[in-house]
């Protein structure tokens, strides 16, 4: 039996979920959405740091109006590149540790790393994704409210509308007034 080194298993998955993904890609302009999902499914099972991959299926999920898997497919890919993320950043700790012991000092005094030893990164891609996760959440939670108020407001029309008119001296000087205004529109 042949032992692989990790480097080339993880570049095997990323050849992987690229393959899955082109796939994909084709699917979604053919028209067979349903199966292009499940394809991107499997590049990010393959490599979780294919953002192209999660983003496709987000953007699917968006064009479906599916907010809510959305949101739940938009929690799960943070959290699993995130994982993936710092899984890679452990495994080139541990080839990697005489250089990461003689910069190690440094990174801290320059604030670079976080209290766990890690370096800091500032995704970008999981900025993007925590902004567009607050937005749906935000829309999904507002927009179950807008819906009760509108009942509201139509049992509040259906009552009838008293004339105002009758009820006065000047109701036939009232009556005329609105003849003409609606005659000179």
């Amino acid at each position: 039996m042949e032992i692989v080194p990790k480097a080339s298993m993880s570049r095997t998955k990323q050849i992987r979920s690229k393959k899955h993904f082109d796939d994909a890609i084709g699917l979604e302009r053919a028209g067979d959405i349903p199966k292009a999902i499940k394809l991107y499914q499997k590049a990010v099972t393959a490599d979780p740091t294919n953002t192209h991959a999660w983003n496709r299926q987000m953007i699917l999920y968006r064009r479906t109006r599916t907010k809510v898997q959305e949101t739940q497919l938009i929690k799960t890919a943070i959290s699993e590149f995130q994982t993936a993320t710092q899984n890679r950043q452990h495994d080139w700790l541990k080839t990697n540790r005489t250089k990461a012991d003689c910069s190690r000092e440094l990174a801290q005094l320059l604030g670079l790393l976080e209290p766990t030893g890690l370096p800091k990164r500032d995704d970008p891609t999981i900025e993007k994704w925590q902004t567009r996760l607050y937005l749906l959440e935000y829309r999904i939670k507002n927009a179950k409210k807008k819906k009760e108020p509108s009942k509201k407001k139509t049992q509040k029309l259906s009552k009838p509308v008293k004339d105002i008119t009758a009820n006065t001296k000047s109701g036939e000087a009232k009556t005329r007034m609105l003849n003409r205004k609606k005659t000179t529109k």
